[in-house]
């Protein structure tokens, strides 16, 4: 994950440096999880996750295990973004990714349409050593979310006057999407025609407007990488941080977004434009999660 470790203000260090850093979080973590231990092997393991922040909203994740000797041996590295409160309530999942230790959950927003994965910042606080693969169907009380943008730029608002029909027409989607998402089936039918309507508005105003005075805000998958989306998102407030160790300042966006808020970082090396409350944010962006058990 080093190329998500420049968004969080650690661009320009070398693998000397990573290590520097990583032996800091290893002596001193402001968070220590200890798992359970894994049976079955020629010794047990105890699965441990490191994390210290290097500003207030920033952190720095290790994750691996203790062998027979009781020394740490780091499987992953990778920059976190404090999560405080959960966004969703309803239908989480998570899956285990392969060849490491790390899984990814799964969030229905009605609004967004479509599942929503994201990167588990605190996976052995909540799976506690069980096998990954036990927990595909577990649900938890809430999750919240989080994202680290590598590269972004900055948008002018759209003009509410000609968003008036497009909002009219969406507002209407949404209200079906959610009587859809809870078991009404008859809505489908008026979605198919609502979406028909919207194609032929937006149609009309991308070639009057080009597509980003169409498209407000968006949140779509991208790639195979299933956490990985690009968003345009419009900023409701701003701060950053400076990190001690380079200097550098890292931006935070709370950003409203296919109707869901969260918070995205990103280095301010890597952002073109001047950011505002009311301006729109756009990149791409690897979201986190952080599960509440």
């Amino acid at each position: 994950m080093n190329k998500y470790m420049s968004a969080a203000g650690l661009a320009g260090l070398d693998q000397n440096d990573y290590e520097d850093l990583y032996r800091i979080v290893e002596k001193d973590p402001d968070l220590y999880i200890e798992a359970s231990y894994i049976e079955g092997k020629e010794y047990d393991e105890r699965l441990i996750e490191l994390t210290k922040y290097i500003a207030p909203n920033i952190g720095i994740t290790l994750r691996g295990f203790l062998d027979r000797d009781d020394q740490f041996i780091r499987q992953l590295a990778f920059p976190v973004i404090k999560i405080n409160e959960p966004v969703s309530k309803k239908y989480k999942r998570i899956s285990p990714l392969k060849n490491e230790p790390a899984a990814l959950t799964r969030s229905d927003f009605p609004t967004l349409g479509c599942s929503l994965y994201s990167y588990v910042q605190n996976l052995y606080e909540v799976s506690d050593g069980e096998e990954l693969s036990s927990l595909t169907n577990a649900t938890w009380k809430g999750i919240g979310i989080s994202a680290l943008s590598s590269a972004g730029m900055i948008l002018l608002p759209m003009g509410k006057s000609e968003n008036k029909e497009l909002r009219a027409i969406e507002g209407k989607r949404n209200r079906l999407k959610k009587e859809l998402f809870n078991g009404n089936d008859d809505a489908y039918e008026q979605l198919t025609l609502t979406e028909m309507q919207i194609y032929t508005t937006i149609d009309k105003r991308v070639k009057k407007n080009g597509i980003y005075g169409v498209i407000s805000t968006t949140l779509m998958p991208r790639g195979v990488e299933e956490d990985m989306y690009y968003c345009i998102g419009q900023i409701e407030e701003i701060s950053s941080s400076k990190i001690p160790l380079t200097e550098q300042i890292v931006y935070h966006f709370l950003l409203s977004c296919c109707g869901i808020r969260f918070c995205v970082s990103i280095n301010k090396d890597t952002l073109i434009g001047e950011p505002e409350v009311g301006r729109r944010f756009k990149g791409i962006v690897w979201m986190q999660s952080r599960i509440f058990a």
